[in-house]
């Protein structure tokens, strides 16, 4: 409250004639701006600190506001704004940050529509008149065409839209069937050692054509070092666990790969023997018969595939409850995996098990002629 003469009272700190120097302002405004320059501000207002997302809430709709007082006010007409938005469309990338795709149908419903009344300028000049005149006496062929192309774009972006609802329902179902997060790959049951069984592999892998033996996920590296003493020509490969540094780092042949991609990649009927561990125990019954698939694909006619699991009630003691429950499968039965391989075609079908591994040995089939 002001005096009668125009000035603050004396107690008013309203009264200062000049900016305060810092060093003189109280001790509740220093607290007040040190929190405010936390927060990412520089001047201290004496209203409360705004933060960054209710900021851009507050100028989006101003925006908007001043849009439909304009349009209202007829400062932007139609063809104007749908200028605008063929341009945006053409030069902003949709898809990054967030789900555009119900803007970018929006957009296509309103360019899906071919007008077919055509500028032709003022009828006062010359110019123009003829224009209209020419527009008058092809006005019924062009308004033909273009009905039908209305009627086509239509049914097009109908069935766009019903696209769209059944992808977003696919996308719904799969969002419910994906896995949690996994830990990590250390902290997963490590592949089964064939340990006792070691011998019944040799003998069988030595039984084949010959050639390279892969081991898929390998761990260690324990079978790829045992086997490779016993004379086979073995490499092992493994997704980078801190066990299969340690195989590398004793100069076993172990490479950083996944063993879908890396037996996708191979020629067919390359292999003179594989041996599967590890991924087989948590993977998901699809992905397991992909690799089947894949290990009848690239052995050699009579090369030995070998499945070394882990039974489920010895896999989930060692893997833990948090990688049992997260993980996107659990192991199956060595009887399980001996039907999948003898229903794919695999021959010899031989299964060794107690209770800490399972074997289960299966030859690709020679071709008769």
């Amino acid at each position: 409250m002001t005096s009668q003469t125009g000035e603050a009272p004396s107690g008013d700190p309203r009264s200062s004639s000049g900016p305060v120097p810092p060093g003189s302002q109280p001790p509740e405004a220093a607290e007040v701006g040190e929190a405010a320059q936390a927060a990412g501000g520089s001047e201290v207002s004496g209203e409360p600190v705004e933060d960054d997302q209710a900021y851009l809430d507050r100028v989006r709709r101003e925006i908007d506001d001043e849009v439909r007082r304009r349009r209202a006010a007829g400062d932007f007409p139609p063809s104007f704004e749908r200028k605008l938005d063929e341009l945006f469309a053409r030069y902003t990338p949709t898809g990054e940050a967030d789900d555009y795709f119900a803007e970018a149908l929006k957009l296509a419903d309103r360019a899906a529509f071919f007008d077919i009344d055509v500028p032709t300028g003022s009828r006062r000049e010359v110019r123009g008149l003829v224009k209209w005149s020419l527009w008058q006496a092809e006005a019924w062929f062009v308004r033909y065409i273009v009905d039908q192309l209305n009627h086509f774009s239509a049914a097009l972006m109908r069935t766009v839209h019903l696209l769209d609802e059944r992808l977003a329902d696919v996308e719904h179902d799969v969002a419910l069937l994906a896995p949690g997060a996994l830990p990590a790959e250390d902290e997963l049951a490590p592949p089964a050692d064939p340990g006792a069984y070691t011998e019944q592999v040799l003998a069988r892998l030595r039984s084949g054509p010959g050639g390279r033996v892969l081991h898929g996920e390998c761990g260690d590296g324990r079978l790829v070092e045992a086997l490779g003493a016993a004379g086979v020509g073995i490499y092992g490969i493994d997704p980078g666990t801190a066990a299969a540094d340690v195989a590398a780092a004793r100069g076993l042949d172990v490479r950083r790969d996944d063993t879908a991609g890396h037996l996708a990649a191979l020629v067919d009927a390359v292999l003179g023997g594989l041996v599967l561990s590890g991924v087989i125990d948590r993977c998901a019954a699809a992905q397991r018969h992909r690799l089947v698939q894949l290990a009848e694909l690239k052995l050699a006619p009579g090369a030995t595939l070998a499945v070394v699991s882990t039974p489920p009630a010895a896999w989930e003691a060692a893997a833990g409850p948090l990688a049992a429950d997260l993980a996107q499968g659990r192991p199956w039965h060595p009887q399980t995996w001996a039907a999948v391989l003898a229903s794919t075609g695999f021959a010899d079908v031989e299964t060794h098990a107690d209770d800490s591994v399972g074997v289960v040995l299966a030859t690709k089939p020679v071709p008769v002629r």
